[in-house]
């Protein structure tokens, strides 16, 4: 009882948060959309550039983002409450499991809306040589894989936050810049030249994809068994600091 008592005042306390992501899938996608199109029209070559789907790709890239920076500091903040108050930690933890996945499931809502208004509205009326490539084609088992193991992941960030703080904070920032610069430009490398390193390190993404549902599962069982122990060993032993 204790632990519904917990996630229902997460879900009471953090519609704003639930929005957050939903409008970081959604403004990520309506950038990529832009891009995607400027990419298009501008592009050179013998033969009419195709559409490719860089609205999705960054739609993800936005929502894991936020996710996972508003995560880490909000969750730092929660936690300090939760203990403050004497309340129990894994209650807390398994509540703010259960919360992630809701604020996942409908950000992938959003993103399945950005990937088919490219694949089957924009990047049709768009594209000069009537061709879509979906650059991100994700299987029914990934995406299964990312809504159980992603929330793991954002909780170990925040304990990463509460225990190392600003200099965690940075290397998030490190991390999404990287990303932010540099999956469009694999996305624009894979199309317009297939032989570079970006477009080759996208293909490599792209096989990760395919491997299989039985890898993809075993992956994710993995991921979640070694992130949950990690998980449960840092908040019964991390302190409050004030």
């Amino acid at each position: 009882m204790k632990t519904l008592k917990t996630i229902g005042q997460f879900l009471a306390v953090n519609i704003k948060e639930l929005l957050t992501y939903i409008a970081a899938a959604a403004g990520g996608g309506a950038f990529g959309i832009i891009f995607a199109i400027a990419i298009t029209r501008t592009a050179s070559g013998d033969e009419p550039a195709s559409y490719g789907t860089i609205g999705t790709i960054l739609a993800i890239v936005f929502t894991v983002a936020v996710l996972i920076f508003s995560q880490s500091l909000g969750g730092q903040s929660d936690f300090y409450v939760t203990v403050s108050m004497n309340r129990a930690r894994i209650p807390y933890l398994i509540g703010r499991y259960v919360l992630v996945i809701i604020d996942i499931l409908a950000s992938l809502g959003v993103i399945w809306l950005v990937n088919f208004l490219e694949r089957k509205v924009i990047g049709p009326a768009v594209s000069l040589s009537g061709e879509v490539e979906n650059i991100v084609s994700v299987k029914p088992e990934v995406i299964v894989v990312i809504t159980f193991v992603l929330p793991l992941v954002t909780i170990f960030c925040t304990a990463m936050y509460v225990i190392f703080e600003r200099k965690f904070f940075w290397a998030l920032w490190g991390i999404y810049m990287v990303c932010a610069l540099g999956i469009p430009r694999i996305g624009s490398a894979m199309r317009n030249h297939p032989d570079s390193i970006p477009a080759k390190i996208g293909e490599a993404f792209a096989r990760l994809g395919n491997i299989g549902v039985g890898p993809w599962l075993i992956i994710g069982a993995v991921a979640t068994v070694i992130l949950l122990i990690a998980d449960i060993m840092l908040y019964k032993k991390m302190e409050v600091k004030l």
